[in-house]
């Protein structure tokens, strides 16, 4: 059985890995996520900055003690990690940048779309980097990390300047980056295609969101 701090809890992600076909990579994948949204529930969790900042620098000593061969600190999450990083050869230098860049987080003020960015390249994107060499394939999902990214922290928080021509421009080049995806990275691309909705406050029902899903992996688009 698999530990429930090893699953994410966002339904868009379980449902999109779901066309993971190989099981053991799809809670691999799965794992990977599940750790970006426990970094990201700390500054949600946590009133003190200081104190959020202790709790990443937590995860950020783990992945040191990995890197060095150390006994590792028990989490059901750190346990996965490692054998990810020993089995696919994962950087832990991208883990560290994945774990720095929710920092801005912290502050609970609104974030310029340029701050979003920043914590979303830092955070979807190298999470997709990861997973895509757990899929052993390679491609640029820059871009469509950036639009379901965006969209999710926009829907949480206050972006001050984020509108409709940016979200035009995010979807644009998140499209064109999807075409052409190698299909067993679709997976990693398909929440992408519910971030309009997210990004204008509109929720998604189950069963809408299981129909797009299912129509982006058939059609290979977002």
């Amino acid at each position: 059985m698999t530990s429930s701090e090893l699953l994410p809890k966002s339904e868009d992600v379980r449902l999109a890995c779901a066309f993971i076909p190989d099981a053991e990579k799809r809670v691999e994948v799965l794992s990977l996520f599940a750790f970006l949204e426990t970094l990201r529930d700390i500054p949600e969790r946590t009133t003190d900055p200081l104190m959020g900042e202790i709790r990443l620098r937590w995860w950020y000593e783990a992945i040191d003690e990995i890197a060095e061969g150390r006994p590792v600190r028990y989490h059901p999450l750190t346990e996965a990690l490692k054998t990810m990083v020993e089995h696919y050869g994962l950087p832990t230098e991208t883990f560290h940048d994945l774990i720095e860049g929710q920092m801005p987080l912290l502050d609970k003020g609104p974030l310029t779309i340029k701050e979003a960015l920043g914590v979303v390249d830092r955070g979807e994107g190298n999470l997709l980097r990861l997973s895509a060499q757990v899929l052993g394939e390679t491609a640029d999902l820059t871009d469509i990390a950036r639009l379901y990214g965006l969209a999710q922290i926009k829907a949480t928080r206050d972006l001050s300047d984020a509108g409709d021509m940016e979200l035009a421009h995010l979807k644009r080049e998140a499209v064109k980056a999807a075409k052409g995806l190698p299909t067993a990275l679709m997976p990693l691309a398909l929440p992408a295609s519910l971030a309009t909705g997210y990004w204008h406050g509109q929720m998604p029902g189950p069963l809408s969101k299981r129909v797009r899903l299912l129509w982006s992996y058939v059609t290979g688009t977002i």
